[in-house]
């Protein structure tokens, strides 16, 4: 539950959710009152996440000829002339033709990142992602699926490039909502691209896909996770205001606030000018819908479990016109939470798992909360499932009836407040010594670095599945 007019559906802990955390000294006095104020307040349902728009489209062709250097780009109504680089030009393969990558996604308006420790090239146009690693001459999909594709990376002398066919621009393009024409005639191929340039946000908001200013855009993050999300984007440098408890990674320490992300300073806001306000869960929507009025442009996100993470950080990189970099971060998450899920899929057992926001009451995650599902991914079963609320406040009763195999302390006050407690000494987790201190911010805060939080969790469960 959050505070009446917010935008959420079923998250009360608004202050952890949204990126807070339980502080040392005042710091957790002050935020648990806000937190549990919040709590006894409504919820407001919302809708999910970030989905390319059906009715807003680009529309883009090229035109080649098998080992022609030239080829000419349609954007619109827009023609232009373009080359292929030296040497590399369009060949015919097995599964069709095949034209030089870059040259081809940067006229159809989209970015090209070769990332030399990884030897992989990650490429983006608007809502359309892929990488292509060099190394293992593999290609990973918009779904983050691989498959084997020698062919597409082609040797010169001493110079390699890596190539597309309109094949896979279908299935590419495709997958984030878009379609393609292939057609030949009299040795020309044209290639139809007709790609989303709009995604609608969490809520209802239109944002282009094609940003004026990709990868420049003048940002105020409204919650310490986006301004996570932003620094993992490459966009760091972009915040020009953040709000409280932003503190990760540590150039955003050095970053003004505008105060808090459930109460922002609107007198700032208006003076800083940002190119866009980043918001989530938790954010007034009063405060929004004043925001919008100031002429201010708001996206919003709301993941609710892992995927969905991945997917709000992918999407949060399209609208700051940087779906390349959106990509590599979110295929590493993609692939973390599919090796994690794989390993706990093959335990003897799922262990259960309370997992302790707070002690006095006692505050844990319940259904429809990531916190719960990365417990699920893990290979275990959250306790806190078994309560009619996403965020419950639980009876010491309750917690020693479950018998937890696995406790999990993120309230910031260490695993010996909860082993320490007379009342749970029979608990299993207490008498095994599964009794474990969590960075909060690892399983609170939907960015990046949630995953660490998920593979102590399932290093936890898989030590208790062994009893």
């Amino acid at each position: 539950m959050v505070r009446a007019g917010s935008w959420s559906r079923n998250r009360a802990v608004v202050g952890l959710a949204a990126g807070g955390r339980f502080a040392r000294s005042t710091g957790i006095v002050s935020l648990l009152l806000a937190v549990l104020m919040v709590f006894m307040l409504a919820v407001v349902p919302s809708t999910q996440c970030l989905a390319s728009s059906a009715v807003s489209m680009r529309r883009v062709s090229i035109e080649v000829r098998v080992a022609q250097p030239a080829f000419s780009v349609t954007v619109g109504s827009k023609r232009s002339s373009a080359t292929f680089p030296t040497a590399f030009v369009p060949v015919q393969l097995a599964s069709g033709l095949a034209f030089p990558l870059r040259a081809v996604i940067e006229a159809l308006g989209g970015t090209v990142r070769f990332e030399k420790a990884q030897n992989v090239a990650y490429f983006g146009i608007g809502p359309v992602a892929a990488a292509y690693d060099i190394g293992r001459k593999t290609l990973i999909d918009g779904v983050y699926k691989s498959s084997s594709r020698s062919d597409l990376f082609r040797v010169v002398g001493k110079v390699g490039t890596v190539y597309v066919t309109g094949t896979i621009l279908k299935t590419l393009i495709a997958q984030a909502g878009g379609t393609v024409q292939i057609a030949a005639k009299e040795g020309v191929t044209t290639v139809t691209c007709q790609i989303p340039s709009t995604m609608t946000d969490a809520l209802g908001a239109q944002h282009s896909t094609f940003p004026a200013k990709a990868g420049k855009m003048r940002l105020v993050t409204l919650a310490p996770n986006l301004a996570e999300n932003c620094f993992a984007l490459g966009q760091g440098g972009n915040i020009i205001a953040t709000s409280e408890y932003t503190d990760y990674p540590e150039a955003a320490r050095k970053i003004p606030t505008v105060g808090a992300f459930s109460n922002p300073s609107l007198e700032r806001l208006l003076v800083l000018s940002p190119d866009l306000i980043l918001v989530t869960d938790g954010t007034p929507l009063a405060v929004v819908d004043r925001l919008k009025k100031m002429g201010r442009a708001v996206y919003a996100d709301d993941p609710r479990t892992l995927l969905e993470i991945v997917s709000a950080i992918r999407n949060l990189s399209v609208v700051l016109g940087v779906p390349d970099c959106g990509y590599e971060v979110s295929l590493g998450m993609y692939r973390a939470i599919e090796r994690v899920a794989a390993a706990g899929a093959k335990l003897p057992r799922r262990p259960s798992v309370y997992i302790e926001l707070w002690n006095s009451p006692l505050m844990s995650a319940g259904k429809g909360t990531f916190v719960s599902d990365i417990v699920r991914v893990a290979g275990g079963t959250n306790i806190g499932d078994d309560t009619d609320t996403a965020w419950p406040t639980l009876s010491e009763e309750f917690v020693i009836s479950h018998n937890p195999d696995v406790i999990v302390v993120a309230s910031g006050l260490g695993a010996a407040d909860v082993s320490g407690r007379t009342s749970f000494s029979t608990v299993k987790a207490v008498q095994l010594g599964q009794v474990y201190d969590m960075v909060g911010d690892y399983i609170f805060r939907p960015s990046p670095r949630i995953i660490q939080g998920l593979e102590l969790i399932a290093d936890y469960v898989q030590r208790a599945a062994q009893h």
